[in-house]
């Protein structure tokens, strides 16, 4: 007895530590993403780089089924295209690509540029979710004196403050590689943005998918119990089963991410759990066929012995007197 309470106690020790640890990771991952999408590539106003112009690419939003990135493109500095004072020389035109806004920001002298909200179009298949990528190639070339004589392409960089819940970000540089604007025979820069979902969110969602499989896993032992006679039949536990059914469609659309119907996810988890639900309650109703006490017919059924109150009445009666006479 004391060695089976002993070993009792160790299971319910290491049950608790384990849940401890995973909580305890789940919590670290999460803080651990923020940290790093919280990050920003940019550099200080002061260390600026003077030979070439600083975009700054702020991500606010990412639409997965519109395969879009929507964000806001401020100059942090001129470099070259301005004076001794930090001004613009000469009016100055960003020409960009792959972009759902206008392509053509443009700057003139004297004024203090303001952020402009870009929506770029992203390559990406939320069917995909939750390891689905979206990449935004740009094409980006920046021109001062557009449209005259003297016009000059300035060298420029683009860097990011990227910060969307769930999301995070990088950048790949490709020098000379788009054709789709050349300014005095320079092809212009690609900058290709990447955006892909956290750690948090994906974690969230592989929970809710375990949980899911959960569901099915249970229902599925107590149907076979039961259907071995193992257990008691009791027509309750339909209820308990049906209810797991209807609660798999809420589940499903607590996914982060919102993934669409069709998506992987429906094909390699979701189908199943509702067949695995279905078949469980499909062998429930058979062992309660089967093990189930059968029901009492009421008075007057077809097949239900009656016997007259008159006739039971009157037997007794005949067997108290033949015992008397005896």
């Amino acid at each position: 007895m004391r060695a089976g309470t002993r070993r009792r106690g160790w299971v319910v020790a290491l049950v608790v530590l384990a849940f401890l640890g995973l909580y305890v990771g789940v919590v670290a991952t999460y803080a651990l993403t923020e940290t790093q999408s919280t990050g920003s590539s940019c550099l200080p106003a002061d260390d600026l780089p003077t030979d070439r112009i600083t975009l700054s690419f702020t991500p606010q939003s990412v639409d997965a089924a519109g395969e879009r990135i929507s964000g806001s493109l401020d100059v942090l500095s001129f470099g070259p295209a301005a004076d001794a004072d930090e001004r613009l020389r000469g009016p100055l035109t960003i020409y960009l690509s792959n972009v759902e806004t206008s392509r053509t920001l443009t700057y003139e002298p004297g004024t203090i540029p303001s952020a402009q909200t870009v929506r770029l179009i992203a390559e990406g298949e939320i069917e995909r979710w939750p390891v689905d990528v979206y990449r935004s190639p740009v094409a980006i070339i920046a021109v001062q004196n557009a449209d005259t004589a003297e016009e000059s392409v300035v060298p420029l960089e683009v860097c990011g403050t990227p910060h969307v819940p769930g999301w995070t970000f990088r950048s790949e540089t490709s020098e000379a590689t788009s054709q789709l604007f050349t300014v005095n025979g320079i092809p212009a820069d690609e900058v290709v943005i990447i955006a892909q979902r956290s750690v948090a969110p994906v974690t969230f969602g592989v929970v809710i998918l375990v949980l899911m499989i959960a569901m099915p896993v249970l229902c599925l032992t107590i149907a076979l119990r039961v259907l071995r006679g193992r257990r008691k039949a009791e027509a309750t536990l339909m209820s308990w089963m049906a209810a797991m059914l209807f609660a798999t469609i809420p589940l499903r659309g607590f996914l982060p991410g919102s993934p669409p119907v069709g998506s992987w996810v429906d094909f390699l988890v979701v189908i199943w759990v509702l067949t695995g639900l279905v078949s469980a309650l499909v062998i429930y109703v058979v062992a309660w066929l089967k093990w189930g006490p059968d029901g009492e017919r009421p008075r007057g059924a077809p097949g239900a012995v009656t016997v007259p109150v008159a006739a039971a009445a009157h037997g007794g009666d005949g067997g108290s007197g033949g015992g008397a006479a005896d």
